[in-house]
């Protein structure tokens, strides 16, 4: 009898203190920011926003993250994590308070591009953070779980927004703001609660930032030489070709947030919060039942079908013509989003070094930065001339074209990879 056992293999720990902070704090940074997605386009439509205005004024705060997120990468990896995070959290509690001077739409666009920046600075951040903490070995699992944050905000943030812009017992609170301030913006829409989102939007990006303070800095120590602040430094090359499938990708979540309220409005659902609620859960049940797979699995094999099942969802919503299809719809984009994002942000992880995070993770978003941008203006256009259902069509045949491009190209890079192989002696 062998008395002699193998050692247990000891794997590294999941959720440590650190992820669970980084993790919270981001559920509660989108949760404010999402607060504004159902509910900004009836802001500017009742300011007398035209379609194509609300593609402009929603897509424009990504134009803004796509110009300041090279400089942000390059801050996270030279200045530190904590305090890129901390001016991001403080120039978002500013932004939701500058909301209420709006009295004309000409008014929303500095305060759009505003928010793109503030989200740009803290996405970045965190992102280069829960890379920094999160353990090797299970870092496809922590980046899922990590993403569950954005869906429980989805499933908050768009909802809640929804109940108090129409909550009735909050007129008593707005009337008395406005009639003693005059200037601010429930002045202009008095039949929704306007002054209570953006104030209660605030509220909570304060509370992140006490919760961004008392946490400590990530960066390596041994993160290299310091470098100048060039072109070069700025972008990632490792960060190019991810970015191009989540430009691909991000004409879905363009068309989801800027016109699937006012569709869902017009085909019979009220509050579209209900879709991100639908949303949300559906990314959870994928990020919870994937998420221990992703270590033991290609990439590939979670974000072809992830991209598929996005373009999938804006197929259902072209052709829905009642509320449970609509519903469909926002499930189906669930399934693509909780099965994309953390494969796709985790094959980026894996091919970048420490030192160099910041900046991939910049140059990564920043296809999505574009592609909101880009994707909410032009399908604003197409919505104005043709309608939203063939905006939706449009929209999901950009995402099927990223699900080919990475197809191609990891099929090819496995072929490279095997010509290799066989020509080594």
């Amino acid at each position: 009898m062998n008395h002699l056992q193998a050692a247990p293999i000891r794997r590294e720990p999941l959720l440590t203190s650190a992820v669970i902070r980084v993790t919270f704090l981001n559920f509660l940074f989108f949760s404010a920011y999402l607060l504004f997605f159902p509910t900004l386009p009836f802001f500017i439509e009742g300011l007398g926003g035209a379609k194509s205005e609300i593609g402009l004024l929603i897509g424009i705060s990504s134009l803004a993250s796509l110009l300041v997120r090279p400089f942000v990468g390059y801050a996270v990896d030279t200045v530190g994590r904590r305090p890129v995070m901390l001016a991001g959290l403080g120039l978002f509690v500013l932004n939701a308070l500058l909301y209420n001077l709006v009295q004309s739409v000409a008014m929303i666009l500095p305060l759009r591009l505003l928010t793109g920046a503030s989200m740009a600075i803290f996405v970045t951040a965190a992102s280069a953070t829960i890379a920094d903490v999160a353990a090797p070995s299970r870092r496809g699992e922590v980046m899922s779980y990590y993403g569950l944050a954005n869906s429980l905000a989805f499933a908050v943030g768009p909802a809640l927004g929804g109940f108090i812009i129409h909550a009735g017992w909050l007129e008593r609170f707005d009337d008395a703001l406005t009639s003693r301030l005059t200037w601010l913006s429930g002045a202009e829409t008095p039949d929704l609660h306007f002054t209570s989102l953006f104030l209660f939007a605030a509220a909570v990006g304060v509370l992140g930032v006490f919760i961004a303070a008392a946490g400590t800095e990530t960066r390596p120590a041994d993160g290299g030489p310091a470098r100048s602040l060039s072109f070069s430094h700025l972008f990632s090359r490792a960060g190019v070709f991810p970015a191009c499938i989540n430009f691909a990708t991000s004409f879905v979540f363009a068309s989801m947030v800027t016109f699937t309220p006012l569709f869902a409005r017009d085909n019979g659902l009220q509050n579209a919060g209900a879709l991100f609620i639908v949303y949300a859960a559906m990314v959870i049940v994928m990020r919870l039942s994937l998420g221990r797979f992703m270590d033991r699995y290609p990439r590939a094999w979670f974000i072809v079908p992830g991209i598929a099942a996005l373009a999938l969802s804006m197929v259902t919503m072209a052709t829905a013509h009642n509320v449970p299809q609509m519903f469909v719809g926002a499930g189906l984009y669930g399934v693509g989003a909780g099965t994309f994002q953390p494969a796709m942000m985790a094959h980026l992880v894996d091919h970048t070094e420490p030192s160099e995070r910041g900046r991939a993770l910049s140059t990564f978003t920043l296809g999505n930065d574009l592609g909101l941008s880009v994707g909410a203006l032009m399908l604003g256009v197409l919505v104005d001339q043709a309608g939203y259902r063939p905006a939706f069509v449009v929209a999901a045949a950009i995402a099927a074209s990223g699900a080919v491009l990475f197809f191609i190209s990891t099929q090819r890079a496995h072929s490279w990879r095997t010509a290799e192989a066989a020509v080594r002696p």
